[in-house]
């Protein structure tokens, strides 16, 4: 169980008394979800039957933290599933050190599909370019501008000859390399600017029916984030649904 955002000191209590929860909606074998600062309970959750997604999740889960994004990631698979039958390649701008990405691909047995998969990102961390004094605050160490890990990326997905690992700032290097046509668009960069100055570029590519999922849009911590991006869809006729998860999600129609 993974709850975040707040001092630990200060939320010690409210995380011993979840854990009770759990353990008595355990005994009487009500399905329950505790991790990723959400609580659900009596839901089905048939993605955590589903072999094949979790094989996939297993496989590349390192710690609690990325354990805890279970469902987080089914709704990301979910949406990369949804769009194989539409024309256009996947985007993902905003990578890290490529969990998300290994999963869906690992998923769908991305190398035998007719797609090219693009994944954007500094690999540095958020420029200041693109992300205020408070996004780079909130994302703490773990992204703050350091150390490059571009070449580790690289190495990850070496072996699927579809899947291009690209360095640059977004939005500036989407100008120079993105496809014309999306069909799944993946926004995860935790920086309000970064992530409109995206859709300025790519939003008119995605096709009819076309996937955008923005992982961070429902979060308080990035209230920025939310405010940017409500405002961006809004103004282009797409309300965004915003999802338990903390994702955002439009679906495309023209």
């Amino acid at each position: 169980m993974n709850f975040y955002g707040a001092a630990e000191e200060d939320t010690a209590d409210i995380y011993q008394s979840l854990l009770q929860v759990r353990e008595m909606f355990d005994k009487v074998g009500t399905p329950s979800f505790f991790g990723d600062n959400m609580c659900a309970i009596g839901r089905n959750m048939a993605f955590a039957r589903d072999q094949k997604f979790m094989t996939a999740f297993q496989d590349n889960a390192r710690d609690v933290a990325d354990e805890n994004k279970m469902w987080r990631l089914h709704t990301y698979c979910w949406a990369g599933r949804s769009a194989l039958d539409l024309p256009g390649d996947f985007v993902e701008c905003g990578v890290f050190h490529g969990f998300y990405s290994a999963i869906l691909l690992q998923y769908l047995d991305f190398a035998a599909v007719g797609k090219r998969m693009y994944l954007f990102d500094t690999f540095r961390g958020l420029h200041e370019k693109y992300s205020t004094d408070e996004e780079r605050a909130s994302v703490g160490n773990a992204y703050a501008l350091g150390a490059d890990w571009h070449e580790e990326v690289r190495a990850r997905f070496a072996s699927y000859s579809n899947v291009d690992v690209i360095k640059g700032l977004v939005p500036d290097v989407l100008v120079e390399t993105s496809p014309e046509r999306i069909a799944f668009l993946h926004l995860d960069m935790n920086a309000g600017a970064a992530e409109v100055g995206a859709l300025e570029v790519l939003f008119d590519r995605v096709v009819d029916g076309g996937l955008v999922l923005m992982d961070d849009y429902g979060r308080c911590e990035n209230s920025e984030l939310h405010y940017a991006l409500n405002t961006w869809m809004t103004a282009h006729a797409h309300p965004i649904l915003e999802l338990p998860t903390g994702q955002g999600l439009v679906i495309k129609r023209k």
